[in-house]
């Protein structure tokens, strides 16, 4: 199989983003809470992304929606609020809810909604011009993209005796109707760990495993096949620790080729997006996960 191997390049800055390096996480405000407590954390927009991701771990979905509703009032379009709305009525198949969200965002325009304009405009499929109309037919580059990657889930398995363990479901899906030949398909994965509670760094796990859903991966039928990826960080040793600090999984950064040429990005959480601002290179000593399709 071939694939963009990724020119090595140095290392980019630790990461920062809607978590915060080292920020703690919280519940949301209970009934009981005060209300100018209650309403001080809901204006907190940091505080709401972490919350609403942390509900959605929890399989929460409608305590999440009132956790965005409620912030969403108290501070109106802000993309990060709506991304997470967005991101929720996804999972939960209200895909013309999420539409809607999605376009709030690209309505927002470039400048005021930063990196979600991107991430609003590839999840329409309508590029960076379009922003509440129907995609036009693709030309150019745009008609090169025949994949696009859906609402990825990474989700905590609490089996493992020690050390975390996270399934990163993964949906690909066909744009259009052309055959996919899967021998051209390259997806890189890189997974990033919260270090001392500090900064965010690349993982220091094994190489991820990943495993297919159903055979073949043809594409065929209902034009979607789910990849799942296994992150394993075992419970590092005093001397590891020492060498690497104390980490905990952060996220996740997606990027996926087809016929060398870059088809798609996902993040989560969305600052990671800065590590796909560049396609074909990676982080230094990172190597892409080449997942293998004969089956």
């Amino acid at each position: 199989m071939t694939g963009k191997p990724p020119a090595q390049t140095s290392a980019p800055p630790a990461a920062t983003g809607p978590a915060g390096a080292g920020f703690k996480t919280t519940a949301p405000p209970g009934p009981n809470s005060k209300p100018d407590a209650a309403t001080a954390l809901l204006r907190d927009v940091n505080y709401v992304v972490t919350a609403a991701k942390d509900l959605r771990g929890l399989s929460d979905m409608q305590g999440t929606l009132e956790l965005l509703r409620k912030a969403d009032e108290l501070t109106p379009d802000h993309p990060a609020i709506i991304a997470e709305m967005a991101e929720t009525y996804e999972q939960m198949g209200i895909m013309a809810k999420a539409t809607d969200a999605w376009r709030r965002i690209q309505l927002l325009g470039a400048t005021k909604a930063g990196i979600y304009f991107e991430l609003a405009s590839r999840r329409l499929g309508a590029g960076s011009a379009g922003a509440a109309t129907p995609a036009m037919p693709a030309s150019g580059a745009d008609s090169e993209k025949v994949l696009r990657l859906g609402a990825c889930q990474a989700v905590r398995d609490f089996r493992v005796p020690s050390g975390e363990r996270y399934v990163l479901r993964v949906p690909i899906s066909r744009v259009g109707n052309q055959p996919i030949n899967s021998q051209a398909l390259n997806l890189e994965v890189f997974f990033f760990d919260r270090v001392n509670n500090e900064k965010v760094a690349l993982t220091v796990a094994p190489e991820p495993v990943e495993s297919w859903q159903s055979a073949p991966v043809d594409w065929n039928g209902t034009g979607e096949e789910i990849l799942d990826v296994v992150y394993h960080l075992p419970a590092l040793s005093a001397a590891e620790i020492q060498q690497h600090g104390r980490r905990t999984y952060y996220g996740y950064m997606l990027r996926l080729y087809y016929n060398n040429k870059l088809q798609d990005v996902a993040a989560e959480p969305r600052d990671l997006l800065e590590y796909g601002s560049t396609p074909g290179t990676a982080p230094a000593g990172v190597n892409p996960l080449l997942p293998p399709m004969g089956r």
